[in-house]
């Protein structure tokens, strides 16, 4: 007959809330590293969509001598994202005939603190509205 225990396998329940609370804190360490990381992907996209419509503006205006407009919400902007692309006057500039800006403008539901709305326009020029202006193009 045998009288010696019996070992038991297995988790004890503090062990198990040790895994989780450190789970939870690298989470919350590295969770706002991962949004920023997807909104500077987001960001790229734009740039690019914005640097697309902007070739293919230019491919217009050498043809036909002017221009085209569209509006941000027409699809034919680019940047299926989270940004909506639009034409608009350089400023200072009263029509789009010799000169446009196309910004990219965050959709409803997005939100890009340090870009805000990025815009090129056919001189050459680029910015953004956002909180970090210098970095929204980097």
């Amino acid at each position: 007959m045998r009288t010696g225990s019996r070992r038991a396998c297995g988790f004890t329940l503090i062990e198990v809330m040790m895994v989780v609370s450190i789970v939870a804190i690298l989470a919350a360490i590295s969770y706002p590293s991962y949004l920023e990381m997807v909104r500077k992907g987001w960001r790229s996209e734009a740039r690019t969509a914005l640097m697309q419509q902007m070739q293919h503006q230019e491919r217009h205006y050498t043809q036909v001598g002017r221009y085209r407009r569209y509006a941000g919400d027409s699809g034919e902007g680019g940047a299926e994202g989270k940004y909506a692309i639009a034409s608009g006057n350089c400023e200072g500039r009263s029509n789009i005939d010799s000169c446009i800006r196309l910004t990219a403008s965050p959709k409803p539901g997005f939100a890009d603190p340090q870009g805000g709305a990025l815009w090129i326009d056919s001189t050459g020029g680029r910015g953004c509205d956002g909180a970090q202006r210098v970095r929204c193009w980097q």
